[in-house]
């Protein structure tokens, strides 16, 4: 993600508007990146040109604009980040969805990958860690209201019940646990853990795939490579071979 520091956020909303057209439909053109961004062709076409020199996007004059790898890989982080905020904002702090998705917006420009994943993380630990989840969020907001707790801190932490297993320590894998690249379309499974080298493994977090989380495989390129995949509301693309990292329990 080196070049993200480099990027100005209207560069970065531009690099989603083309991510999000060139899923959509086999071509995008300038005047596409235009019309969906409520602007004029000449500010689309200098958008063009700097992600052009920054080798995100490719682009001939009067010819299609398609993201390079690198790209492809700094829209996907990008999107996942305004996904992380937005669910943080709304599902923890309570924030109204309107209200949590144009705050998202405000703030996202300065989170940085590694904020992003630990953000990703602490949201995923509060929902689904037995000394958090549901009933831990309601007794949350409750104090967004000022509305004092009914129960003594002490005595309430000294009933919780230790955890049956902490949800981000190594899973059983039952005789069904696959990779995800042997998952076939229209099919999901649940992230058990993430295997290979550190820079893949940060990656695919940085996308949002962490253990627990649920992934649907939507579609194979028409040789298999890469996978598109739907997970936390996103959708996202993963080469077979970082498919093949992720273990998964289907479900």
């Amino acid at each position: 993600m080196t070049q993200i520091a480099e990027l100005t956020e209207s560069l970065e909303d531009y690099l989603e508007v083309i991510y999000e057209l060139q899923r959509a439909q086999d071509a995008v053109r300038v005047k596409d990146v235009a019309d969906f961004a409520g602007v004029s062709m000449p500010s689309a076409s200098a958008a063009v040109q700097s992600l052009t020199e920054r080798h995100l996007v490719t682009h001939e004059p009067y010819g299609a604009v398609a993201l390079t790898d690198e790209g492809r890989r700094t829209a996907e982080f990008l999107m996942r980040r305004h996904h992380t905020l937005t669910a943080f904002l709304h599902d923890i702090l309570g924030l109204e969805a309107e209200q949590a998705e144009a705050e998202a917006c405000g703030i996202e420009h300065a989170l940085s990958p590694l904020t992003l994943t630990r953000l990703l993380t602490f949201v995923d630990f509060v929902e689904r860690c037995p000394r958090g989840g549901e009933e831990w969020l309601r007794h949350l907001s409750d104090h967004w209201g000022n509305t004092p707790c009914t129960q003594e801190c002490r005595a309430c932490i000294a009933a919780i019940e230790p955890p049956e297993r902490n949800p981000f320590s190594a899973r059983s894998e039952g005789d069904d646990a696959t990779t995800l690249d042997r998952i076939t379309p229209g099919h999901r499974g649940r992230v058990l853990r993430l295997s290979g080298n550190a820079s893949i493994r940060r990656r695919i977090m940085d996308m949002g795939v962490t253990p627990g989380a649920e992934i649907e495989v939507e579609r194979l390129a028409p040789l298999g490579d890469p996978i598109e995949i739907e997970v936390r509301g996103y959708h996202l693309s993963l080469r077979k071979r970082e498919a093949a990292q992720i273990v998964v329990e289907p479900i």
